[in-house]
């Protein structure tokens, strides 16, 4: 079972906002708003699996924020897998 299907209904999230919702946004939010669930901005797969270690930053997250999903996008498989792969 993921966690999706053990938040109860209705599911309050916090999404994400381009160039607003970086890490220390979101540590603010889920301390004193606490969502169900955060949701990263938008992190290009090109980007990851190119090496541009400054998009990693908007992946990084504090515990209380948990479940968080990260998002990414891109228009290539291959660079989807080699983004989830990357460490």
């Amino acid at each position: 079972m993921n966690f999706w299907q053990q938040l109860t209904k209705p599911i309050i999230g916090f999404a994400p906002m381009d160039g607003v919702s970086d890490a220390p946004f979101r540590f603010i939010v889920a301390k004193y708003g606490k969502p169900d669930v955060t949701i990263t901005e938008f992190i290009s797969v090109d980007g990851i699996s190119h090496g541009a270690e400054r998009l990693f930053t908007d992946f990084i997250y504090h515990d209380i924020e948990r479940p968080v999903c990260a998002q990414v996008f891109g228009n290539d498989p291959d660079l989807f897998y080699l983004a989830a792969r990357e460490e």
